[in-house]
């Protein structure tokens, strides 16, 4: 198969990967009026491994990395809500959370260490241990969080703001 087709199909796998089943549990189809047996995530996976192993692994990377840019646009606000629970017990607890964060411009997950001051589903407002500097953090883009040990004391503005938060709830 010519590079341009095997780049091609490779590329409208990966663009509807999430959408394969786990399971081969049947699904009806309104459309067509019968069940339909979903294609396994396991043989996609499977098809993409054999055709990336057939391509140039610099282009395999550049559309993984142009597919992980998608995903964390700015104009996509789906967050993990596991991640997001954690964000919010790390603030009440105020302890430095270790989280992987995905950077835009290199499209890979770098690891941090903030001190959560206020979060939102939107953006968190943090201290970075990595730049030293308060940063604002889109938090769609916070992949994994884990609460550490270390505790921290919020800077008099952002208990200022959180005692009036706490009051008002």
């Amino acid at each position: 198969m010519p590079r341009e087709e095997l780049l091609t199909l490779y590329r409208a796998l990966k663009s509807n990967e999430g959408n394969y089943s786990e399971s081969y549990k049947e699904r009806y189809n309104d459309y067509y009026d019968e069940y339909e047996k979903p294609i396994s995530k396991k043989v996609i996976q499977s098809i993409l491994q054999k055709i990336s192993s057939s391509l140039p692994e610099k282009e395999i990377e550049e559309i993984k990395k142009e597919f992980l840019r998608r995903k964390y646009h700015t104009y996509n606000n789906e967050i993990d809500e596991k991640v997001y629970a954690t964000l919010k017990k790390a603030l009440a607890e105020q302890k430095t959370v270790a989280i992987e964060y995905f950077d835009m411009d290199s499209a890979e997950f770098i690891p941090r260490e903030i001190d959560v001051y206020h979060t939102t589903a939107r953006y968190t407002e943090a201290y970075c241990h990595l730049r030293k500097e308060n940063r604002t953090f889109k938090t769609s883009r916070i992949t994994k969080a884990k609460i550490s040990n270390k505790k921290y004391a919020l800077p008099n503005k952002e208990q200022d703001s959180i005692n009036k938060q706490r009051i008002i709830e």
